[in-house]
């Protein structure tokens, strides 16, 4: 008998290990992602609307995203876009919502992206559908 409590202690004790260290892990891995975003300066390096490629309509804006989950678009001679993001480890998505209004083209990065690829840490390509509209959208870090 004594046994068998020491076995169930023992695998409760291993569960409960196993449990933590995934905990860690995973947030491990969103603090990685996380550092990925946050260190650098971002542009729109591709923008597909409904099959139409509108890459040349986000020349020049670059996109900033700080740790505390606020973020900066800018572009020189236009008025700064600001908001927040944040980003879902669990279910591959990434929000923006604007605190201020946007300047077109920028309003079209607001809502949630879904990533539909992951390339680097210096990449990465997303896809959302809002009003039966298909966007694409791929964001490169500034070398």
């Amino acid at each position: 008998m004594k046994n068998k409590q020491l076995l169930s202690i023992l695998i409760l004790v291993v569960l409960c290990i196993s449990a933590s260290c995934k905990k860690m892990i995973d947030k491990i891995k969103e603090q990685t992602v996380m550092d990925a975003i946050t260190n650098g300066v971002w542009y729109v390096s591709k923008f597909v609307e409904d099959g139409t490629n509108n890459t040349a309509n986000f020349n020049g804006w670059e996109a900033k995203y700080l740790d505390d989950g606020t973020f900066t678009c800018s572009k020189t001679g236009e008025t700064t876009a600001t908001g927040t993001w944040v980003g879902n480890a669990t279910d591959w998505t990434f929000k923006i919502t604007f605190t201020n209004t946007p300047t077109p083209p920028v309003e079209k990065l607001g809502g949630t992206w879904t990533v539909t690829r992951a390339v680097s840490t210096d990449k990465g390509s997303y896809a959302k559908t809002e009003g039966g509209v298909v966007y694409e959208l791929e964001m490169t870090k500034k070398p």
